[in-house]
């Protein structure tokens, strides 16, 4: 939605998501807002043998304290000269795995 509350048509809408415990790269999926400002993303499932997710955990410790672990995923919209992030409070919503159904109403501004 913009600034007033409005629904935005036609806003690209990138999701983008990585298990930092079992995966060595990341994700994105793209979708587009409908008439309705709307966008909903599939479900994602990820299995991985218990080897490969404690040869992740290792990989991804080497990061130090930047190091991530994990399910993360979150979503952001652009397009028409706007822009915007999933937010809560003041922070960027990093989504970790839990609720196992994520709701998030981005706010689009002018891009600086």
């Amino acid at each position: 939605m913009d600034q007033n509350g409005h629904a935005v048509q036609g806003m690209t809408v990138r999701l983008a998501w990585q298990n930092y415990s079992a995966e060595t790269e990341g994700h994105e999926s793209v979708l587009s807002t409908g008439e309705n400002g709307n966008v909903i993303f599939p479900a994602r499932t990820f299995k991985a043998s218990a080897l490969r997710r404690i040869v992740g955990t290792i990989l991804s410790a080497r990061a130090g304290v930047h190091a991530s672990f994990g399910p993360h995923a979150y979503v952001f919209a652009f397009g028409q000269g706007l822009e915007g992030n999933a937010v809560s409070g003041k922070y960027i919503t990093d989504w970790t795995g839990k609720p196992s159904e994520m709701k998030s109403r981005i706010v689009v501004k002018p891009m600086r």
